[in-house]
């Protein structure tokens, strides 16, 4: 009996002591990051401790100060849209000068979003709390989270996130003036990606008074489909219409789910496939009735949406590669003039994935891959204004039957007395 008595006292002791280690786990201290006066911009992604369902109520030991001393701190969300996850990090100013920095979380970010179920954005932290001082002020911002913090000379600032979302994929500290010259830098480059998108999309759809074949109308379509999701993706839509910030992922889905499915549209029509068998036709109702089906879930999942619309796109082009080979070998000249065309969707298409999956981790990579659908939509013009000019009214046009007869009389020779 004594020996029973001293196993479960034992296993007591065990059991409070495991207790009390994962009770303490948050108390760890996070180590400081350390800001010179030349730094520009700094990733602290990596540094970042997450903690996730902590309450309303969080408890977090601080980075060591200059003199050493770990302090405990407790912290109260103050907003509604916490989740009862942290973030906690810890800048350390090493220089004898006043440092002004800004913390930036975009809302969305493509790399490392995922393909089933990806991370179409949301605003990631609601408010952020210093282990000294008050809370940090927020600063407009359309499409990022920022934060504006003073680090004193010498001292060691532990900040707490409460994060609005599940996911924070990425932290940056900003220089100011570097942060707006780098702001000022990608809306110029958006500007120029977005006016040769509307005018493509116009030039496309003018193009279907020339001939009215399905061939125009569903690249039209496809042009104006890219131009939505760049203006969604490059946070123009906002300044058109104003979208809550819940709304947001639903226009992205929306737009993703509309370039998957004119995608399939324009490879139809411009292969005519239609003329080859009656299957493909059917194959391609079904295909688009069924993101019709899907862009109807966007409004209630758009994760799902946009998963199976990526999904789409991708299976899209691989089935186009198929058929080009297919069509390309027996002679089918559209096939063959949409060659050059398809080998930029499939590089497109393997960036995306690179970028999407997160072995592609880089900070232009999203802006270059809505450069690229650009590209594409220009390609593909090039390849459908062949049709429009060449053979077609307008070219038949350019010389009346007298003009021509004369010509041939010129041509052969003869002397003409009138």
């Amino acid at each position: 009996m004594t020996n029973f008595s001293r196993l479960a006292s034992l296993f007591a002791l065990i059991l409070a002591v495991v207790v009390t280690f994962f009770a303490a786990t948050p108390a760890f201290a996070v180590e400081p990051i350390k800001i010179a006066r030349d730094d520009k911009a700094l990733d602290l992604s990596g540094a970042v401790q997450i903690y996730r369902n902590q309450g309303e109520n969080f408890q977090v030991s601080t980075a060591p100060g200059p003199d050493g001393i770990v302090r405990r701190i407790e912290v109260e969300a103050n907003d509604a849209r916490s989740s009862g996850d942290w973030a906690v990090f810890a800048l350390a100013n090493t220089t004898d000068q006043q440092l002004d920095r800004l913390i930036v979380a975009p809302h969305f970010r493509l790399v490392n979003s995922g393909i089933f179920w990806p991370d179409l954005g949301s605003t990631r932290i609601a408010a952020i709390t210093p282990s000294e001082g008050f809370a940090l002020d927020r600063q407009t911002s359309p499409d990022a989270d920022v934060f504006r913090v003073t680090l004193n000379p010498g001292t060691v600032v532990t900040f707490i996130a409460e994060l609005a979302s599940p996911k924070l994929p990425q932290v940056y500290l900003w220089e100011p003036d570097s942060y707006k010259d780098s702001v000022n830098s990608y809306t110029l480059f958006r500007g120029i990606v977005i006016g040769i998108s509307g005018l493509l999309a116009l030039f496309l759809t003018i193009l279907f008074v020339v001939k009215g074949t399905s061939m125009f109308p569903a690249t039209a379509a496809l042009a104006w489909a890219v131009l939505a999701y760049i203006c969604v993706d490059f946070g123009f839509l906002n300044k058109i219409i104003e979208i809550s910030p819940g709304n947001e992922q639903i226009w992205r889905a929306g737009t993703e789910v509309a370039l998957a499915g004119t995608f399939v549209v324009f490879l139809f029509a411009y292969l005519n496939l239609n003329r080859w068998h009656g299957h493909f036709s059917y194959g391609a109702l079904v295909w688009i009735l069924g993101l019709l089906l899907i862009a109807g879930v966007a409004i209630v999942d758009p994760a799902v949406a946009a998963g199976i619309a990526r999904i789409s796109f991708a299976a899209t082009a691989l089935t186009g590669l198929g058929l080009i080979i297919f069509l390309g070998i027996r002679g089918y000249d559209r096939a063959i003039m949409l060659v050059p065309s398809w080998v930029m969707v499939l590089l497109w298409l393997c960036g995306s994935w690179m970028a999407i999956t997160g072995m592609l981790d880089n900070d232009i990579a999203q802006p270059a891959l809505g450069g690229g659908l650009i590209l594409i939509i220009l390609l593909i013009g090039f390849t459908v204004m062949q049709h429009a000019f060449a053979g077609g009214a307008l070219h038949q046009g350019l010389f009346s039957d007298l003009e021509r007869q004369a010509l041939a009389v010129a041509g052969s020779g003869d002397i003409v007395w009138d």
